[in-house]
């Protein structure tokens, strides 16, 4: 079954929640553990969280999918960040959420393959300290600076040296980083890539997003388009997500300012299911 949804905000609480899952149309949805660039934990009120419960459980809605903060660094061993993907992991629980996606880091002054080892060594240890049956999902970046995974090679090393721990790709991010899918001959071969490389079956969830920047300018897009309004367009996305094992995924979309955009979003993507 189909399963597309979006990234939604935790301002208003769960009741709001509530409202905007309704609204949007969509079977899944994300939501961060904190916020864009960390700091508490939501609170979550108990009577609220039974009732969002409910509804998604009667709705068939999911999964709920939880994204950790964007400054979580996993490649620095001095960092508290291990700490606190532990706490978004008892957070995780509470949604019942299978999946928590997370952004590797930056190597930084380190070289980058000890910044990939620090990477595994802290991820390995995380899962081997919670009772969370989940998956851990790294997301796949943009190339900006010293970001990690945006290179392909680097990425299929993070989701394939432990069953918990598997990919999310974000498509817009792959081609900031150089990896172009439009048009019908380009999307065949990006699509053979991920088939022959990465394996299609080691990534969990695909993020349809778009941007302002242009194939492989390696850039950090910090207000990001909404779908269908930068530079891969709706057209952009036109052959790649025809692709049989691209539509067996869990379709997230990360940048929709209000309502009216969820509603134009599902009447694209639905059109691929036809």
């Amino acid at each position: 079954m189909m399963r597309i949804g979006f990234h939604f905000p935790f301002s208003g609480g769960l009741k709001k929640l509530k409202e905007r899952i309704s609204s949007s149309r969509g079977n899944t949805f994300q939501i961060f553990a904190r916020g864009l660039r960390g700091g508490t934990l939501h609170e979550l009120n108990k009577k609220n969280l039974n009732a969002l419960q409910e509804h998604i459980d009667y709705k068939n809605i999911k999964p709920v999918i939880i994204h950790a903060p964007y400054v979580y660094n996993l490649a620095n061993l001095d960092s508290l960040d291990e700490e606190k993907v532990l706490e978004d992991l008892e957070y995780a629980k509470q949604f019942r959420a299978p999946y928590y996606v997370v952004h590797p880091g930056y190597y930084t002054k380190q070289h980058p393959l000890i910044a990939m080892e620090n990477v595994k060594y802290q991820l390995w240890d995380i899962l081997n300290r919670t009772d969370w049956m989940g998956q851990i999902l790294v997301k796949n970046m943009r190339g900006a600076g010293t970001e990690m995974a945006a290179d392909l090679r680097e990425w299929r090393e993070l989701i394939t040296f432990h069953p918990q721990v598997k990919g999310a790709l974000d498509l817009s991010r792959a081609y900031v980083a150089g990896y172009d899918f439009i048009g019908e001959e380009k999307s065949e071969k990006f699509y053979r890539v991920i088939e022959d490389y990465i394996g299609w079956e080691n990534i969990k969830v695909i993020y349809i997003n778009d941007t302002h920047y242009t194939l492989g300018s390696r850039r950090d897009d910090r207000s990001p388009p909404p779908l269908g309004e930068g530079t891969i367009g709706f057209i952009g996305y036109q052959h790649i997500l025809s692709k049989p094992k691209v539509k067996e995924k869990i379709w997230i979309v990360e940048n929709s300012p209000d309502a009216s955009y969820y509603l134009r979003t599902i009447d694209y993507l639905l059109r691929f299911f036809d």
